[in-house]
């Protein structure tokens, strides 16, 4: 299933009340602070006091959110607010708005075969999803599971004083546990998630690729299911806030899993991706004794305008593969003969035009 995030069900309630320009009465602070600040409110933690009920004027402030037809306003502006947001018990109910969403963990029974500094990288990733997490969903729905000893001391040396996450100690009470894996045997999709279901990710940073395919071994009996991007798996980026990005995205929005992907997409999964596709898809000429590589123009032009590619990424593929050009189908015109150059098919040019040629990298 889908779902709505706090901040839209606390902006609908808000509307349904009356209030329609609540102004925050503090910073907003950081990530997707209407999110934060809309759990809070349902916990009690802040509440909502319409204008006339705060006993003190309201100065107009700045809109710096629209979730509906609410608009959050904070600092100074020029929009009058007609209610107040309070680091206290609010006057407007709320208690109507409930909460109910999937939990996201992130495993880390094979931390021990993590280098030192891959470790502090997972560290960092893991503070960095538990706001992802927050930003879409609450902090109620972020733990660590498979939490051995030795992970528990890396984790108080980089979390000191005390580590903010729970840890799960049984997975006993899901309907469904479910392991992100780019081996995975199906493709992840929402319609196995319920508010009652787990999304583990295995807590692997690994620079080298040596534990490739090791996300098997994480709670085999679970489903395994895999992200892509129309069945490519290199697209996905592997970090693993990252990856908690683009399933937190996919839950809470109409779009399919594919353009969750595509909207996520990082620098470094597009390099990986092109340095791949490259490689596989490199044609090979001869043309007056000299090798040529060249990928024709229609995969060219298929991925830089799907994923919005620069010449950056076609230049840094390039590097990979000594150059290569990106050519017509008009090229094989030229083409007298065939030859096999260690194994690899080779096509003999008796010209080659500029009009053959779309661009050169580099």
């Amino acid at each position: 299933m889908k779902f709505r995030k706090p901040k839209e069900l606390v902006a609908e309630a808000l509307v349904r009340t009356g209030v329609k320009r609540p102004k925050l009465l503090f910073q907003p602070g950081r990530g997707d602070f209407f999110n934060r600040i809309a759990y809070r409110l349902v916990k009690g933690d802040y509440g909502v006091v319409r204008a006339e009920e705060l006993g003190e004027e309201i100065r107009p402030g700045k809109v710096v959110e629209e979730c509906g037809e609410l608009k959050l306003l904070a600092f100074r502006g020029a929009v009058e607010a007609d209610a107040a947001v309070v680091r206290r018990p609010g006057t407007v109910d709320l208690s109507g708005v409930k909460l109910s969403y999937p939990d996201f963990a992130v495993d880390l029974s094979l931390s021990s075969e993590l280098l030192p500094q891959e470790r502090k990288s997972l560290a960092v990733q893991l503070e960095i999803a538990y706001g992802t997490v927050k930003d879409f969903f609450t902090p109620e729905n972020f733990f660590l599971t498979g939490v051995t000893p030795e992970a528990q001391r890396f984790l108080g040396e980089f979390f000191s004083p005390r580590v903010p996450f729970p840890v799960l100690g049984s997975l006993k009470g899901y309907d469904t546990v479910i392991v992100l894996d780019p081996s995975g045997e199906k493709e992840f999709t929402h319609e196995e998630v319920t508010p009652n279901t787990l999304i583990v990710v295995g807590g692997i940073v690994d620079s080298s690729k040596r534990l490739e395919g090791s996300t098997r071994r994480i709670i085999p009996e679970a489903f395994h299911r895999r992200i892509t991007y129309k069945g490519i798996v290199e697209l996905v980026p592997d970090r693993i806030n990252e990856i908690i990005k683009i399933v937190c995205d996919y839950l809470t929005s109409d779009s399919s899993l594919y353009e969750a992907v595509r909207r996520n997409l990082t620098r470094d999964s597009k390099l990986h991706f092109m340095r791949r596709l490259v490689q596989n898809s490199i044609v090979r000429f001869r043309y007056r004794g000299e090798l040529l590589r060249g990928i024709p123009y229609d995969l060219y032009r298929k991925w830089k305008e799907e994923l919005s590619l620069t010449d950056f990424y076609f230049r840094k593929a390039a590097k990979h593969v000594g150059g290569f050009f990106v050519f017509r189908p008009s090229i094989f015109d030229k083409v007298t003969g065939r030859e096999r150059v260690r194994g690899k098919e080779v096509f003999v040019l008796k010209e080659l035009n500029d009009e053959d040629v779309v661009v050169r990298y580099p």
